[in-house]
This record gives C-alpha cells, structure tokens and sequence, in this order.
C-alpha cells in the first residue's frame, strides 16, 4: 500500500502524517504512565517516613510516661497528617523504667 502512494505521490503525506501522530501518542501515553507511577510512590514514601517520625516520637512519649504516678507499659495514640490517620502503639516489655530492666520496646504505626 504504502509502495502505491508513494508510486503516484497521493496520499503519502496523509499516511505519514497519520504514523507521526500514532507515534507520539504512544510516546505521551508512556510518559504519563510513568509520571502516575512516581506520584503514586512519591505519595508512598511521603507516608512511610510520616510513620517512622511518629514512631520515633512515640519513646520519648512513652518514656515520659514511665515517671508519671501511674505509668503505662502501652501507650496508643492517634495522629492525622495530611488527611491521613495514623495510629501508633507503643509496648515497653518488662517492669519498665520504675525497675530499671526495660527488656525490649515495640512501636507499631499503622495508616
């Protein structure tokens, strides 16, 4: 087909034009993919280090805790940042600092 338009110079523009077109549409469609891909990562890794701030606050606060006239071994707390609730909780295991032998701490944030 193509060796007939271009044989007699009818229609060979249209075609060509029409193959430039196609290619770029499917350069413009994989570009945006890639950008929707990144934004949904970006807005993922935006959470996780969200998550790991809180977490981090959550020993100081805990630890706080441990020398008030009734200390708690778990502390839960929740936190919205950026319309997005978080939920953190916090499990100091053995006596805690009233016995001086804290054996492990847990933080559990979940969005």
């Amino acid at each position: 087909m193509l060796r007939q338009l271009k044989a007699n110079n009818q229609g060979i523009v249209f075609v060509t034009v029409l193959m430039v077109i196609i290619v770029m549409m499917i350069l413009t469609v994989s570009i945006v993919s890639l950008n929707v891909t990144q934004v949904l990562r970006t807005s993922g890794e935006v959470k996780h280090v969200q998550a790991e701030y809180l977490a981090l606050g959550a020993i100081p606060y805990l630890y706080a805790n441990q020398w008030t006239v009734s200390p708690d071994n778990t502390i839960t707390y929740t936190e919205t940042l950026g319309g997005v609730p978080f939920t953190v909780v916090a499990n100091l295991g053995g006596p805690g600092l009233g016995g001086y032998n804290t054996t492990s701490l847990f933080v559990n944030v979940t969005y």
